[in-house]
């Protein structure tokens, strides 16, 4: 499965969008005119093999014009046969990170981004099997809802951070590149990995800064689907200006996780 989308191009604007590919559960919200929203410089790239085996998604959020996130588009689809390769292979964890890094830190691209108007948030995402491993500049959040890790309020597996960008301002021009990335063992069970831009939780009541809300409406609802719409209904109930788009995917994972040494006596992790 593959699927690609461009908020310039088809901005939902007042509207809002729940689709499917794969397994992938999909959400668009260009945000409220009558809240001011004019334009959605959000952008999504997704790439899922046949067997739902691993899935790939990038989602941008720009600011100041869309064309740091289109950048980022065409450099996967340039790339999409090595990166399908990396994916399929058995160090797609440990080769991710550096590959990625070579590509954003080329003289040459960070020429085009000099030249670029604006600069974009970039997530980076990947699933296969039972492990999960993320690249993140800017404020794009990733979220991994399971029972035993929001038993202990977590959630989130990375943290917003307001001043990193790819384009015309660029981490990746600092003398030393500011971003974070991680990989995390999914739980043994049903696994849902959530990535959102900002608009989904800058709303005036701030509902779903509180990711046990999120939690709420995807894992503990009807099903994924019927969570996405309940979410952006309150978006649109609460006249959102910014845009917000969410991608959601979940994974049975039959593997047993760790768990400490004497599990069987304490309810704590720590």
């Amino acid at each position: 499965m593959e699927y690609e989308w461009i908020g310039r191009v088809q901005p939902f604007l007042d509207e809002v969008s729940v689709t499917a590919g794969g397994n992938v559960h999909i959400g668009h919200f260009g945000g409220s005119s009558i809240n001011g929203a004019q334009k959605n410089e959000d952008a999504l790239f997704i790439l899922q093999n046949e067997e739902n085996s691993w899935t790939f998604c990038a989602l941008l959020d720009a600011h100041n014009s869309s064309q740091s996130a289109e950048l980022i588009i065409r450099l996967l689809n340039d790339n999409k046969d090595d990166l399908i390769s990396i994916f399929n292979s058995n160090n797609a964890f440990l080769e991710l990170e550096p590959y990625f890094l070579n590509k954003v830190m080329d003289a040459e691209f960070k020429d085009k981004c000099r030249n670029l108007t604006g600069e974009t948030s970039c997530l980076f995402c990947f699933q296969r099997g039972a492990y999960l491993w993320w690249f993140s500049i800017g404020d794009c959040m990733a979220l991994l809802f399971h029972p035993d890790l929001a038993k202990f309020n977590q959630y989130g597996l990375n943290q917003r951070q307001f001043y990193e960008w790819v384009g015309q301002v660029n981490t990746f021009d600092l003398s030393v590149p500011c971003y974070t990335a991680g990989r995390r063992q999914l739980r043994q069970g049903t696994n849902y990995i959530v990535l959102l831009t900002d608009g989904v939780l800058d709303t005036d009541d701030e509902f779903y800064s509180d990711y046990r809300n999120l939690y709420n409406a995807i894992v503990q609802g009807e099903d994924a689907e019927a969570g996405l719409r309940s979410i952006f209904d309150h978006l649109v109930k609460e006249s959102a200006r910014d845009s917000a788009t969410l991608v959601c995917w979940k994974y049975l994972n039959k593997e047993q996780a760790q768990s400490p040494s004497d599990s069987d006596k304490l309810n704590d992790p720590a």
